[in-house]
């Protein structure tokens, strides 16, 4: 669904379903099935990654939520403001996960679907394709340099989530928390929501139980697996390519004039004493670093 970049321009719909398993339980799965029973946008972090208005809006939730950060403000963060991030939506996955119990007490008629995986399985899964991918040499180009040069600030702000849930500050300490904070996430969700409104889910229970808890109909086609670890790992990296080799075209679409234009500045530094010449050859060389950049 394309995104649009005007706050104004966003649909405006009832946020129904809240699906708060932590990334890397199957929250591509859970997407798609939603979108099949027929909920009318279902919000993933994939298919947010071009939006600057929800990653502004996130980046704020964190300062408003995350003590940790060194941004956090404790300013208040209504429903109104999750109204503005989730209003083209009617349900919500993945990324939603940092933000289950606000998100809980925001939308108390919403029903809460909790996916869960085996631990070690969702740490394997988490430092192949999350952790592995968000840092790192290729991730440290892309987010602290590329994308400021786009005015691209996705991949820092879910950095800065990231750090804010974990309560950490660099992903060594993420990694020996990680576990701790999962098991503390499903408690913490368990706690808040009462039980005619949650839904503990596993991808294998299939279509059954989920739409009986959504009351809809079953739908005749299996149920989706999407988004696996490889998958999910090739994506970010070809990501990752993408705005390499868009910048090195426009490095060398640029350095090339300038070197040219470096060049024919030391030519008339050498051969040319004429302050005629020396005007004319500078107003060039300006042309071209104009045109250049």
């Amino acid at each position: 669904m394309a995104i649009p970049n005007s706050i104004a321009d966003r649909p405006k719909r009832e946020l129904k379903v809240l699906s708060l398993g932590m990334t890397r339980t199957g929250s591509a799965s859970i997407t798609q099935a939603l979108e099949i029973l027929g909920y009318q946008g279902v919000h993933h972090g994939i298919k947010a990654i071009s939006s600057p208005i929800e990653w502004e809006l996130f980046s704020k939730a964190c300062d408003s939520f995350y003590p940790s950060l060194p941004t956090y403000t404790g300013a208040p963060f209504t429903r109104a403001d999750w109204d503005v991030v989730f209003g083209p939506y009617e349900a919500v996955t993945d990324m939603s996960s940092f933000f289950a119990t606000q998100l809980i007490e925001a939308y108390p008629e919403a029903k809460i679907i909790l996916v869960e995986r085996d631990i070690d399985e969702w740490y394997d899964s988490m430092e192949a394709a999350i952790f592995s991918t968000t840092w790192g040499l290729r991730a440290d180009l892309v987010i602290n340099v590329l994308g400021p040069l786009y005015g691209l600030k996705g991949g820092s702000t879910i950095r800065k989530i990231m750090l804010g849930f974990y309560g950490v500050r660099n992903v060594q300490e993420m990694r020996r928390v990680a576990k701790d904070r999962y098991r503390l996430h499903y408690a913490e969700v368990r706690a808040a929501v009462p039980t005619e409104r949650l839904l503990e889910f596993r991808l294998e229970d299939g279509w059954k139980p989920l739409c009986e808890f959504l009351e809809k109909d079953m739908p005749d086609e299996p149920f989706p697996v999407k988004n696996k670890r490889e998958e999910h790992v090739k994506r970010v990296r070809q990501r990752q390519d993408m705005f390499f080799k868009h910048f090195a075209k426009n490095f060398a679409k640029k350095a090339i004039p300038c070197a040219l234009g470096v060049g024919i500045l030391g030519l008339v530094i050498l051969r040319s004493r004429s302050g005629a010449r020396w005007d004319a050859m500078l107003s060039a060389l300006k042309k071209t670093l104009k045109e250049a950049w």
